[in-house]
């Protein structure tokens, strides 16, 4: 099982990959890590200010385990994308007066591709009222901005 130090390590790692990709105009040096009920990450944007992250990795608990044990025999897999998405939208409030968005992950540990995620999650974001201002997926092609507050 991962530490909290470790999980923030992995998060940057992750969140860098992400400015990377998406050419957002978040200076490195700006980024840091944070703990609950704050969300993940803290950052500056250069024409929006400082702004919150919250990243959750879409991960398929079979394939972790599998893993975990280097286990290489038969995995039972489904996609739990909408489950992950739907239980951090009904995640308890975040003590933050900076908007918040959302950074949706694949690590690896899941076999769903990012043109599946994105229709399943999408429709979660669109309906259910929550705090983000805007939602991404970081998958295996590409960043994606999913879903953004109107």
């Amino acid at each position: 099982m991962r530490t909290e130090h470790k999980k923030g390590i992995d998060e940057i790692a992750v969140f860098f990959r992400f400015l990377k990709e998406a050419d957002l105009p978040i200076a490195p040096e700006s980024v840091e890590k944070r703990v609950p009920p704050e969300p993940d990450l803290v950052c500056v944007h250069a024409s929006e200010g400082a702004v919150a992250f919250e990243l959750v990795e879409l991960c398929d608990p079979n394939l972790a385990r599998a893993f975990a044990k280097a286990d290489d025999g038969y995995i039972r897999t489904s996609d739990p994308s909408a489950r992950i998405v739907a239980k951090k939208l009904r995640r308890r409030k975040y003590r933050t007066a900076l908007p918040i968005e959302l950074l949706c992950y694949t690590a690896g540990r899941i076999i769903t591709t990012d043109n599946v995620i994105l229709p399943t999650i999408k429709p979660f974001l669109r309906s259910w009222r929550h705090t983000f201002r805007r939602a991404w997926l970081l998958g295996r092609k590409g960043v994606y901005p999913i879903w953004k507050l109107e």
